[in-house]
């Protein structure tokens, strides 16, 4: 199966990408760009967008940086990426408490499962497209990590979301 060259946004979509790209697409991304996350944090926003440049290789990301980006983004595409960094270290948000108990916490947990299902699914149709010629490349496997990655943090997501809402029904 012939297969183009996927471009740098195209894997930001399908691949788990290097620290520094996730860093790249999340600020860009984000609004305002990147004057706007150094506008947060009182950085120079020059020096951020060299930093965070993947064509200036002179020029580097450093831990305040990578703080200011995933602080003012909280893009999961950078927690993604120091997850990978990490041996495959998955990450999950916590919904946030609320102080009076909603009488639909149990639709949360409906919506996790729903989410569960269609990560799932999302993963079995990349399995069976990966394995259609006999041959998984590269980009197929890079692919299926993310989906993986991306279900069983649903798996993770649906626990918390049940778990609160087994407190909001005992609490």
């Amino acid at each position: 199966m012939s297969r183009r060259w996927l471009s740098s946004q195209e894997r930001a979509q399908r691949e788990v990408l290097p620290l520094n790209l996730a860093l790249y697409h999340a600020a860009r991304e984000y609004p305002g760009g990147v004057k706007a996350v150094a506008a947060i944090y009182g950085l120079n926003a020059t020096t951020l967008q060299h930093k965070l440049s993947p064509t200036h290789d002179s020029h580097r990301a450093n831990i305040d940086d990578i703080e200011a980006v995933l602080g003012a983004t909280r893009d999961p595409r950078i927690l993604d990426s120091i997850g990978e960094l990490a041996g495959g270290c998955l990450w999950v948000c916590p919904v946030e408490r609320r102080l009076a108990p909603r009488p639909a916490e149990q639709l949360d947990v409906l919506e996790h499962l729903s989410r569960l299902h269609d990560r799932l699914g999302d993963m079995i149709s990349s399995v069976r497209t990966s394995l259609e010629d006999g041959v998984v490349d590269d980009h197929e496997r890079a692919e299926l990590r993310k989906r993986a990655r991306q279900t069983m943090e649903a798996v993770l997501s649906l626990e918390l979301a049940a778990n609160i809402a087994g407190e909001v029904a005992h609490g």
